[in-house]
């Protein structure tokens, strides 16, 4: 996540968010400038950002973790990210049920695949639906990640690490 921007995007200042979060603007500065990876901060210092930018802590980092890909509730691929490629172990080549064509794809490939799970990057007020996301900018992983890349068409969506739910929890009513 850019810091910078997201900052600028609240109209909020480096020293108003300090006064905000209670972070040192001397410590504050350099992690919203880049000039500190948020990998080094303290635990208490990402706290305090992610709850200032309603986000979770791991929203803060530009990090993807692995996911599965379903038909409503019919497990159709499972993605793993490597270190300079992506796994696809597809459990159906039906095409009406699969989005990857291949077992092992580039990043570039996945953001085009995603890509086709979100709204048209061009679309009118694009900045309104990524702001009511909590994002600030287009990317289809992220996106795909807050909307699990529902779509009325069909019966695809993609479940993250971690979560417990159902295509009845996600589908477009």
């Amino acid at each position: 996540m850019n810091l910078l921007q997201e900052l600028n995007l609240r109209n909020v200042s480096i020293n108003e968010c300090s006064k905000k979060t209670g972070i040192p603007y001397g410590a504050l500065y350099p992690i919203v400038n880049g000039n500190v990876k948020l990998e080094n901060c303290k635990y208490s210092t990402l706290a305090k950002l992610s709850n200032f930018l309603c986000c979770s802590i791991d929203d803060l980092f530009d990090s993807y973790e692995n996911f599965s890909v379903y038909w409503a509730d019919e497990k159709t691929a499972d993605v793993t990210f490597l270190d300079n490629e992506i796994k696809i172990q597809r459990y159906t080549i039906n095409p009406v049920k699969q989005i990857f064509y291949k077992d092992t794809i580039t990043s570039y490939e996945l953001g085009e695949i995603l890509t086709w799970r979100c709204w048209d990057k061009n679309r009118e007020n694009i900045e309104k639906y990524l702001f009511s996301l909590g994002l600030t900018e287009y990317n289809p992983y992220k996106i795909c990640k807050k909307t699990h890349g529902v779509m009325f068409q069909d019966k695809i969506w993609i479940k993250f690490a971690g979560e417990s739910i159902k295509w009845k929890d996600v589908k477009c009513n």
